[in-house]
């Protein structure tokens, strides 16, 4: 049985994603609050329950998005990396599935679903982006299989049953020794990055931690930093909602000389860290405030136990992607399966960078920073990214 989320289906689906070992935090029902409140979108949730129990068997949370600008979509999920559907089994996983495709048929859009591992069936898609993952034990990721053991994969692409193509890329577990204690890994790192740490300490970067009382230092950073990239920013709101929504959701402010010159985002979900948003002022950054921010949070990961660090997606030898990568992170597939209003899968994932939004960055990055702060959030809602 698919059902529609509701408040009633809260503490279920929360039963479910504790025991899921492949459940992300991007799949936390508080997502659909969190867009709902920040920009007014359309959220909701399938939830496959099971017909004489009623447990939940697989869920898949998606939200619509409409823009002049940018056009209308279905995204499982917008703004964040995964969010893709979740299920126990082939049979949830098909119906999750089919359920969103004629979702969005019905609606005449076509189709994102972001997750961390393949979908069952469909072959993976060609995509620039990886999810940079920093493992703090053997344990740290869970092999996924292309395809569910003994059962037939037979997708419907335009109602019709056709030949399965060849299985998905198979995610596998991390074999190396990882460092057991935070005193193992600082020393496992390369000079030159305990080098930096030490180089913001003698710089007088100074990182402090808190919630809402370090709310407006990261946004006036992360506005700022933004512009520069040419991409319109995310409202306060949106960071205000998550922090309401999110209990292990933290700020790291990085100082210098009295003023914030780095912020970092981080939301602890069950044994994991996730660190989606992060930023520097660019004339800053040879004192390493970037360095300071991250080395806090991995220490702090490693006091709560966690498994793993979610460093988010980066394009594959850029900037962002070699910083993470020093601190031994792990470049793992990101799947962004995206289907036409029609329900055909395209071959390869196209990002807004390459599309309408692409030509406008280096306009954007000329606004003054009062007109970029005004109009970003106005436009930010409607860009999936």
């Amino acid at each position: 049985m698919i059902r529609t989320y509701e408040p009633g289906l809260e503490q279920a689906c929360r039963d479910f994603l504790e025991i899921s070992p492949q459940a992300d935090y991007c799949q936390d029902p508080a997502w659909l609050q969190v867009i709902r409140e920040a920009y007014r979108k359309e959220t909701f949730m399938f939830v496959r329950t099971d017909p004489v129990t009623g447990e939940v068997r697989g869920l898949a949370p998606a939200c619509y998005l409409s823009s002049a600008a940018f056009g209308k979509s279905l995204v499982c999920l917008p703004y964040l990396d995964y969010g893709g559907l979740l299920a126990d089994g082939p049979e949830s996983e098909d119906l999750l599935r089919d359920k969103l495709l004629a979702e969005a048929a019905s609606r005449r859009v076509g189709l994102e679903i972001r997750s961390r591992a393949p979908l069952r069936g469909f072959p993976a898609p060609q995509d620039v982006k990886v999810s940079m993952i920093l493992p703090l034990a053997e344990e740290s990721f869970v092999s996924v299989e292309g395809d569910w053991t003994g059962v037939p994969a037979e997708p419907l692409r335009d109602g019709a049953a056709v030949e399965s193509p060849a299985p998905a890329a198979v995610v596998t577990a991390v074999e190396a020794a990882m460092p057991r204690t935070v005193d193992e890994y600082w020393k496992s790192l390369d000079a030159k990055v305990r080098n930096q740490v030490r180089k913001a300490e003698k710089s007088g970067v100074t990182v402090h931690w808190g919630r809402e009382e370090r709310l407006d230092d990261f946004y006036e950073v992360f506005c700022v930093n933004m512009r520069d990239l040419g991409s319109p920013t995310h409202a306060r709101g949106f960071f205000e909602s998550v922090l309401r929504h999110f209990p292990g959701a933290s700020i790291g402010t990085a100082h210098r000389q009295g003023k914030c010159i780095g912020g970092l985002f981080r939301i602890l979900w069950k044994n994991e860290l996730a660190i989606p948003w992060a930023s520097t002022l660019k004339e800053e950054r040879i004192h390493c405030p970037n360095n300071a921010l991250y080395w806090d949070a991995i220490r702090y990961a490693f006091g709560e136990g966690c498994v793993r660090v979610d460093f988010g997606r980066s394009t594959r030898d850029e900037g962002t992607y070699r910083f993470k990568k020093q601190w031994m992170a792990h470049e793992l597939p990101l799947y962004r399966y995206q289907f036409d209003e029609k329900g055909r899968l395209l071959a390869e994932t196209r990002h807004h960078a390459q599309g309408k939004l692409g030509w406008t960055r280096t306009i954007w990055a000329k606004l003054p920073l009062k007109m970029a702060n005004s109009l970003g959030p106005m436009l930010r809602g409607g860009i999936s990214a």
